[in-house]
C-alpha cells in the first residue's frame, strides 16, 4: 500500500470520526443558539475553513438570515432568499463550490467591505428537514490549505443533512417553550385580574348586590367592582378597556385603581370620571380608551346616582316588568383629556326594582343561528328572574349566554352588575 493511499485512508477515518462526533453533539443539543454555534465551529474544524456562515430560511418573509458568522463582527445578515451565493443554493437546493468568490457574479462583497476581510473561496450546501423542506444554507469560507474539493462537498452535505434535522427539532422545541411561557404569563394575568374582582360584595341596607365577569380569552378588557364608598353608600362600576388580552387587562386594572383612589376624596361619580379621564389621557396611547359606568347606591334615599363615560345602555328593570334604558353621559376615558362627563338623573328604586350594568358581550353574544343574542332577549331573561336575588339574575344571564353559544367560545368579554332594591 502506498504512502498516499495510507494518508487518504487516515484522512477519511479522521473525517468520519469528526463527522460522527458532530452528529452525536447535534443530536444531544436541544437549544437553538448553542446548536447554531456548534454547527459553525464543527464545520470549520471538519473542512479546515477559516470561517463559517449559517443562514436560516425564514419562510414567512422568504429571506435568509444569518445567526452565526464565526470570527466576524456582524451578528445578523438578512436578505431575500434569491440573492447571493446562499440564495442560489437555496433556490436550486444544490451545493456550490466557488473557487474564486470575486470572479462569480452571484457573490455579494458587501460583508467583506464592512469587515475588511476577504473571501477567497466558498463551499455552500442546503440544509433541509426530514420532509425535504429548506431549513437554511451552510457556507464554509476560505479553506486554509488548497481549495474545497468534492470530498469536502460530500462531508459538508452529510453534516448539513444532520444539522437540518437538528435545527428543525430545536426550532420546534423553542416554539413549544415560547408558547408555554406565553400561556403561563397569560394564566398569571388571568389570576391577577380575577383576584381584583370583588368576591364578597359589601352589604348595603335595603339593597341586594351581585356581579360577575368572564373574559373571552385568558385576560380581558371587561372589569367590574362593588366597593364601600362611605357610610350607607356603595360604589358600582362596570368598564371595558378596548381590546382583548394582557394589554387591556392592565389598562382595566389601572382604571379600577384610579377610580377607587379618587373615591376616597370625592362623592360624585361624574367628578371622579372626569379626573380619571384626565389621568388616563396622559398615560394611554392613540387608539386606547376605556368605557366606564360608575354609580353609587345610597341606602338613606333608596336611589342610585350614576355617570357613564361611553358605557351603555344602563338599564333599570322595574318590578312590574317595565324597563328604562339610559345612554352614556360622556365620551370614553382616555380620548380627550378635557372631555366633559355629566351626571345622570338619580334613579329612585322601589322594592323589587333593579339597576343593571351589562356589557355588550352579553347583548352581542353570538348564537347558534349566527345572529346576536340581542337586547330584548337579554332583558326578557332578566324579567323572568327578577323575583329572585341579584345573584340569580346574574346567573340567569350567564346561563343564557352559555346555552346559546354555538361552541362555548365567546368573541367578547361578558360582565354583569345587578343592584336590586329589597
Amino acid at each position: 500500500m502506498s504512502d498516499n493511499t495510507q494518508s487518504d485512508e487516515s484522512t477519511l477515518r479522521r473525517h468520519l470520526d469528526v463527522l460522527l462526533g458532530v452528529m452525536r453533539r447535534l443530536a444531544s443539543e436541544p437549544r437553538l443558539d448553542p446548536l447554531l454555534g456548534s454547527i459553525a465551529e464543527e464545520t470549520c474544524e471538519l473542512l479546515d475553513a477559516e470561517r463559517t456562515t449559517l443562514f436560516l430560511y425564514d419562510a414567512a418573509t422568504d429571506e435568509l438570515v444569518s445567526r452565526i458568522v464565526t470570527e466576524s463582527e456582524i451578528e445578523v445578515i438578512r436578505f431575500p432568499a434569491d440573492r447571493g451565493v446562499a440564495g442560489a443554493v437555496a433556490r436550486s437546493n444544490e451545493p456550490l463550490i466557488i473557487p474564486d468568490a470575486y470572479a462569480d457574479s452571484r457573490f455579494n462583497a458587501d460583508v467583506d467591505k464592512k469587515t475588511g476581510w476577504r473571501t477567497r473561496d466558498i463551499l455552500a450546501v442546503p440544509m433541509t428537514n426530514l420532509e425535504g423542506e429548506l431549513v437554511g444554507v451552510l457556507e464554509a469560507l476560505n479553506k486554509r490549505a488548497g481549495s474545497f474539493t468534492e470530498r469536502d462537498r460530500a462531508l459538508l452535505t452529510a453534516l448539513a443533512d444532520q444539522a437540518g434535522v437538528a435545527l428543525q427539532r430545536a426550532r420546534l422545541l423553542e416554539e413549544y417553550l415560547t408558547k408555554r411561557r406565553l400561556e403561563d404569563e397569560m394564566e398569571l394575568a388571568r389570576d391577577i385580574q380575577a383576584g381584583l374582582l370583588p368576591h364578597d360584595p359589601p352589604g348595603l341596607d335595603g339593597f341586594d348586590l351581585a356581579g360577575w365577569s368572564r373574559p373571552s380569552e385568558y385576560a380581558g378588557g371587561d372589569f367590574f367592582d362593588i366597593f364601600p364608598w362611605s357610610d350607607g353608600r356603595v360604589g358600582l362600576m362596570l368598564g371595558d378597556a378596548v381590546g382583548h388580552g394582557v394589554g387591556p387587562a392592565l389598562l382595566a386594572a389601572e382604571t379600577r385603581a384610579l377610580v377607587r383612589a379618587l373615591a376616597l376624596r370625592e362623592d360624585r361619580p361624574d367628578a371622579i370620571l372626569c379626573d380619571t379621564n384626565r389621568l388616563l389621557a396622559a398615560d394611554v396611547g392613540e387608539g386606547r380608551f376605556v368605557t366606564l359606568a360608575l354609580a353609587v347606591a345610597d341606602a338613606s334615599t333608596g336611589t342610585v346616582s350614576y355617570a357613564s363615560a361611553g358605557q351603555g345602555p344602563i338599564v333599570v328593570m322595574r318590578a312590574d316588568g317595565r324597563s328604562d334604558q339610559f345612554n352614556a353621559t360622556g365620551l370614553p376615558l382616555g380620548i380627550l383629556p378635557d372631555a366633559s362627563i355629566e351626571a345622570g338623573e338619580p334613579v329612585e328604586l322601589a322594592p323589587g326594582d333593579a339597576f343593571l350594568l351589562i356589557s355588550d358581550g352579553i347583548f352581542e353574544c353570538e348564537t347558534t343561528g349566527g345572529g346576536d343574542l340581542g337586547m330584548e332577549r337579554a332583558l326578557a331573561n332578566v324579567r323572568d328572574h327578577l323575583a329572585g336575588s341579584a345573584e340569580s339574575v346574574v346567573r340567569a344571564l350567564e346561563d343564557l349566554t352559555e346555552s346559546v353559544s354555538p361552541d362555548g367560545r365567546f368573541r367578547d368579554d361578558r360582565t354583569i352588575v345587578v343592584t336590586k332594591r329589597v
